[in-house]
């Protein structure tokens, strides 16, 4: 809907706010320039926040001058290294709300004041029942994996859970779709620097057709095999995921130091003991857009 004077606009906003109702949002943007959209959201106690949504590879990321504009404008990330998560700021009335829109988009991502607009109606209910549901999954799991271990497991960046079995390195995560389903997904690292050749990608082929659980598959940007075993989060037995640890583990086992003599590169295990220069992938499987909240 375009809108063309400022106080148009702003009684305009003013009453799109005022009709939300719990998880609603609406996302405000300037005409064409969708990557400096921003949302008002009414929470589940009903009160408001502007978020900046995140922008994951491969949308480019936030310029250093945008991030210190949202840091000094009180936004805050609970990861502000993670592309993904969206910057987020309380506000206390309808008013405060349409204020900050206006500062955002004119201070922050340089658009004129009276720039045309592009506007959105959502609603984050499905998502908010969805990490409800990922906490749920966390509780089962912990035990579970802790059990395996003999110990609480370790945790990454992304709280994923690390468990050392033998020579592999398993993660154990638990994620949240954006339909609202849970799957629970574990996998390992086998290979680092490692050509991305035709050769490579058929024997892969060939190799995961043979096989009865689980599936290799390649990271052709950060030159590194995986292998990886998925499960829905919802509906998982405790046998099943202690099954599925140990066919990653096993299998991944099997076949790093093979798949290293075959096409060259190092094993995962190198880089973790610092044999190597070779670097961690910085990725893991499944990531991207519109896949996991």
């Amino acid at each position: 809907m375009d809108v063309t004077t400022r106080e148009r606009t702003r009684l305009f906003l003013l009453d799109e706010i005022e009709a939300l109702l719990p998880f609603d949002c609406i996302v405000v943007a300037p005409a064409g320039r969708q990557l400096e959209a921003t949302e008002v959201v009414r929470r589940e106690d009903g009160g408001l926040e502007l978020r900046v949504p995140g922008r994951p590879p491969p949308f480019p990321q936030w310029t250093s001058d945008e991030r210190e504009a949202l840091v000094a404008r009180g936004f805050t990330s609970s990861n502000p290294d993670d592309p993904v998560e969206p910057w987020v700021k309380p506000v206390t009335d309808e008013d405060a709300a349409v204020d900050l829109l206006q500062d955002v988009r004119v201070g922050v991502f340089g658009a004129k004041p009276d720039v045309h607009l592009d506007i959105a109606h959502g609603n984050h209910r499905r998502e908010h029942e969805a990490r409800q549901k990922l906490a749920v999954a966390r509780e089962r799991i912990e035990p579970i994996v802790e059990d395996l271990l003999g110990r609480p497991p370790e945790r990454d960046a992304d709280e994923d859970y690390i468990l050392p079995i033998g020579e592999v390195h398993v993660t154990v995560a638990p994620r949240a779709g954006l339909d609202g389903s849970i799957v629970i997904r574990v996998f390992a690292v086998t290979n680092v620097g490692i050509s991305a050749t035709p050769e490579l990608g058929l024997f892969l082929a060939r190799l995961n057709f043979g096989l009865m659980f689980g599936r290799f598959s390649l990271d052709v940007e950060h030159s590194s095999i995986w292998f990886d075993e998925t499960l829905l989060g919802e509906q998982f037995r405790e046998e099943e995921l202690r099954f599925a640890v140990q066919v990653v583990s096993t299998t991944a086992d099997a076949w790093d130091d093979r798949l290293k003599q075959m096409f060259g590169g190092v094993t995962y295990q190198e880089v973790l003991a610092g044999k190597t220069a070779e670097a961690r992938p910085t990725t893991k499987p499944g990531e991207g857009v519109g896949m996991y909240l």
